[in-house]
């Protein structure tokens, strides 16, 4: 594409849209450009400041006209990365996630959008100290242990001073564990150098119980680190210590390897509504539990549930979602490949008496096909998938199953569209309800009804 744009030239523009990173996006020469902190609306001096083959980016030099839903954000420094959203007005932030789905739907799927029925997203009262789980790199920042947050797209880490997004209980862990870890003059990892050893905190609280549970990702076994962190069990509310050892640097998860307990117990109590659960380290739980007892009942208001449904729900983590709405229904089963998931979903499913729920380790659609042999077809099914979206063989197989009523919890619009586009032979998509999980992210939930035709 023409555009003969050279570094440091200034263009003016037109802000249009709200790229997945919260990245404001307007167009020169039908040249998409990329200017990190501008707001849909907004007409822009920007100056460029790197230049690919399909597209530039570029930053404010200076504001023609600025946006009336421009506020300051509280986390300047955090702009950069992750809450890039913290400086548009919330109730205008959720106007664009919903505008973010629509973006996706009219990108990648080719059925009738006006046959959906579009919901305005479901935001929280106070979008902020929302988080029950943190994973951050360590670093030193003089004598201090410190943590931080990754630039986008970069490995420059930004200190984190306070903690904004995560729950009261959240922060005061990582505050006491920071200061202890200082005192204790522990080994810090340094990717420069590729010296030290402790590499990652990863801090899980829940408010409604008053239980933390702190695990440590270090490059190797060592009796001094492990002693010091043995004691981190002695702070307010911890009641669960644990270690895993990563040592490859290019690793993108930060648990790849097996969690070892070295003081209190190997897991800790959540609430969610009236259940009770217990869960592990390396386990998944929604990051927001507020919103997740939203999230959980826009699922049964959504699927009208009548009391006598099968219900299967796949990717099912602990098995939330199925135990949630089980009193509401006749049978509930879960699949999860992650072994300790399941585990933690029987024991939560035991802790709370529930005797209609069974849970299943391993790839899906073996268990799909045996449970259609046995003649079990449910009612409805749930999914909620990972951010890639639902597995090809998964998607062919719903094709052919004659299942009523799909709920579908999607992390990712863009994966969503291109699975509805896949489902929508078989299945109708009959209405969207985004749900604001991540407040000040351009993180972007949603549930979708797929009806069969």
């Amino acid at each position: 594409m023409e555009h003969n744009l050279k570094i440091n030239d200034l263009i003016l523009l037109t802000i249009k849209r709200l790229g997945i990173n919260g990245e404001g996006i307007g167009y020169y020469k039908r040249l998409a450009v990329f200017v990190e902190g501008a707001i849909p609306g907004e007409i822009v001096e920007v100056k460029i400041t790197d230049i690919k083959d399909k597209y530039v980016y570029g930053q404010i030099n200076k504001y023609k006209l600025k946006s009336d839903y421009r506020v300051a954000p509280r986390a300047p420094k955090l702009m950069k990365s992750g809450l890039t959203l913290q400086h548009i007005k919330y109730e205008q932030q959720l106007e664009f996630k919903k505008q973010i789905i629509l973006d996706s739907l009219e990108r990648y799927y080719n059925g009738n959008i006006e046959k959906i029925k579009f919901h305005n997203s479901i935001g929280m009262d106070y979008p902020w100290e929302y988080r029950n789980k943190t994973g951050l790199p360590v670093r030193h920042d003089g004598e201090k242990v410190v943590v931080g947050m990754y630039e986008h797209d970069t490995n420059r880490l930004i200190y984190m001073d306070d903690f904004i997004v995560e729950n009261k209980i959240v922060q005061k862990a990582l505050i006491d564990i920071l200061e202890y870890l200082t005192k204790a003059q522990v080994n810090i990892y340094n990717p420069r150098f590729h010296q030290g050893n402790l590499r990652y905190i990863i801090v899980r609280g829940f408010e409604e119980t008053n239980e933390v549970q702190a695990t440590f990702v270090l490059m190797e076994e060592e009796p001094r680190i492990l002693n010091i962190l043995k004691h981190v069990i002695k702070l307010d509310n911890i009641k669960s210590v644990n270690y895993t050892i990563n040592n490859d640097v290019k690793a993108i998860e930060m648990i790849n390897n097996k969690v070892i307990n070295i003081s209190g117990s190997d897991k800790i109590k959540g609430k969610l509504g009236k259940l009770d659960f217990e869960i592990s380290p390396q386990s998944f739980f929604q990051l927001n539990t507020k919103q997740s007892i939203v999230l959980y009942d826009e699922i049964i208001k959504i699927a009208k549930l009548k009391g006598y449904e099968k219900v299967l729900d796949l990717y099912c983590g602990i098995g939330s979602i199925g135990l949630y709405l089980a009193d509401r229904v006749t049978e509930v089963r879960g699949i999860d490949n992650n072994e300790e998931n399941i585990l933690n979903a029987k024991d939560f499913m035991k802790r709370n008496n529930i005797k209609n729920a069974s849970f299943y380790y391993g790839n899906i659609l073996p268990h799909l096909n045996k449970f259609q042999k046995e003649g079990f077809i449910p009612d409805v099914l749930i999914v909620d998938p990972p951010r890639r979206g639902i597995e090809l063989n998964i998607l062919n197989y719903l094709q052919k199953i004659k299942v009523k009523k799909i709920v579908y919890v999607s992390c990712n619009p863009s994966t969503l569209a291109k699975n509805l586009n896949h489902l929508q032979k078989a299945y109708d998509a009959k209405s969207i309800i985004p749900i604001d999980m991540f407040p000040n992210t351009p993180h972007v939930e949603c549930i979708v009804l797929l009806e069969r035709e």
